[in-house]
């Protein structure tokens, strides 16, 4: 009996749910590069993500356009033609493999989960063996899985192809379809028109296919309509689904410059940039920017500043944990970061937050021994990230000691400008004093700014509102309203950082003296 199942190909699927997201200029660039890299002979090509159906419904379609079977094996039905049933007794992977090696012709085989046994010997041997004889024609095997490891024999013949989350033109299909069948099954119409699906659509790029349409499909029959508001709600939902292990985190756009003291010369370069974001700007030669470095002591609205950005354009804001790139298995780390800079490119525009982002990159700066080489290949990571992205994200990075950075994350070119935040003037001072008065619920006229702004010099904008919250105890516990006096007690009570910290504070001040730009 012949080992080749006669059945032809699958007819491709028509618009449906689980499928309909495969269109777009996304869907066809991938087809095409995943046809270069059959039509090149690489002999083994592999794919590490778990949106098995997405990619199987992308091989499918490359394989039919190159007019090469497709062959899919798993451990439960074994090997076949796809859509067809299955060869007898081909369900272990070493009788898979010598399956495929007598099959003759063109042919790409899909192999599902696979690479977990590729650490035994023989199985290593014979896709060596495999790939050897698969130079000479429009043969590939493919190693599809959620994590892919490879013995360092199999590495030098296999190429890696990065399937990436589901762009914006990708998903506008699978929303549509979605939105149709719970009209159909649940009688939920819906009110937005093309314009409104394309927002839907984008609201939820940075989650896998599958992810987004649950989503989607939950939300709606929440709200039971389809309308304006379900926009805000699928982008509520998706920061709470966001799924990056921890490392990248979606926030609400709750602060704004309103709630920032001084720093004027960042905010007038913030504003002249916001220019470049329009079509106008854009026709004119202008140049989206790509980021800023904010450095400076620490309390003084580094953070509040990087977060306003978003509010000031319109951006979503996603923080990058910095402090939780390192991962204890080798090439995990740096996984997980690209994972996280393709989730910010996909809901882009976006402002990317790396909060203190030393504590991730110092160690790049000597000779890695420390990490061995882990912050280094970090680092490389993102630089690489920073020179080749798409327009879309801007970087706003924070730094409390960007002495300890290695140069080439400071060299120009990386970031747009290197603002430096100081201590706040008298006049910021004053400002900080009426802004977080008002904040709780007091009418900032009722006290005398100049004095309390006089009395705080050397403070931060974080010690400042710590007197104040600090003299809101007091005043309760003596049954008073909180008055200057009461402020003044707690601020002659604090010691602040620029006395007990003096020489790093000063030794920050020198290094920003002739290598950055004053924030205020």
């Amino acid at each position: 009996m012949s080992n080749e199942v006669k059945p032809p190909l699958r007819p491709l699927p028509v618009l449906a749910v689980s499928s309909a997201g495969y269109a777009g200029a996304g869907f066809s660039a991938k087809r095409e590069q995943l046809a270069l890299l059959v039509n090149s002979r690489h002999p083994i090509v592999t794919v590490e993500t778990s949106e098995e159906q997405r990619f199987q419904a992308l091989l499918e379609r490359a394989a039919e356009e190159l007019g090469i079977p497709l062959y899919v094996w798993s451990v439960t039905p074994g090997l076949g033609r796809y859509g067809g049933a299955g060869l007898y007794n081909s369900d272990q992977p070493e009788q898979a493999l010598t399956n495929i090696g007598t099959i003759q012709g063109d042919g790409i085989f899909l192999l599902k989960d696979f690479c977990r046994y590729c650490d035994n010997d023989r199985i290593s041997r014979r896709l060596r063996d495999l790939a050897d004889g698969f130079r000479t024609g429009r043969r590939s095997i493919v190693l599809l899985g959620a994590t892919i490891q490879l013995p360092p024999e199999l590495e030098a013949d296999a190429v890696a192809f990065q399937l990436g989350l589901p762009s914006v033109e990708e998903l506008v299909g699978g929303v549509k379809a979605t939105l149709a069948e719970l009209n159909r099954t649940q009688g939920i119409a819906t009110s937005l028109d093309a314009v409104g699906v394309g927002q839907l659509s984008k609201n939820l790029a940075g989650l896998s296919e599958e992810d987004a349409l649950r989503l989607l499909r939950q939300s709606v029959l929440a709200r039971r309509t389809a309308d304006v508001g379900l926009l805000d709600e699928v982008l509520e939902a998706k920061r709470q689904a966001m799924h990056t292990g921890g490392l990248l985190e979606t926030i609400k756009r709750d602060t704004s410059f309103a709630d920032v003291a001084g720093l004027q010369r960042l905010r007038e370069w913030i504003g002249k940039r916001k220019s470049a974001l329009t079509p106008e700007g854009q026709r004119f030669g202008l140049v989206p920017p790509k980021g800023v470095l904010i450095t400076g002591v620490q309390g003084c609205g580094k953070s509040l500043a990087a977060k306003a950005i978003a509010a000031e354009w319109g951006y979503e804001l996603a923080r990058l944990d910095a402090g939780a790139l390192y991962d204890k298995f080798v090439g995990e780390s740096e996984k997980r970061l690209k994972k996280a800079l393709d989730v910010a490119q996909k809901i882009s525009p976006a402002v990317l937050w790396i909060d203190e982002i030393e504590k991730a990159f110092a160690s790049a700066g000597s000779s890695g021994d420390a990490d061995a080489g882990l912050s280094q290949r970090l680092l490389a990571t993102l630089l690489t990230w920073m020179q080749d992205r798409e327009s879309g994200v801007f970087l706003a990075a924070t730094s409390n000691n960007i002495t300890i950075l290695p140069p080439e994350m400071l060299r120009k070119g990386r970031f747009d400008e290197i603002f430096f935040v100081d201590l706040p003037s008298v006049a910021s001072r004053t400002a900080l004093f009426a802004l977080h008065i008002r904040k709780r619920g007091r009418d900032a006229a009722g006290f005398d700014l100049a004095k309390l702004a006089g009395a705080s010099e050397g403070f931060s904008g974080a010690e400042i509102e710590q007197a104040i919250a600090a003299g809101l105890y007091t005043a309760f516990g003596q049954k008073q309203q909180l008055s200057t006096e009461i402020l003044l007690a707690e601020i002659q009570a604090t010691q602040p950082l620029s006395v007990t910290r003096a020489e790093e504070i000063s030794s920050i001040r020198n290094w920003a003296k002739s290598r950055a730009v004053p924030a205020d």
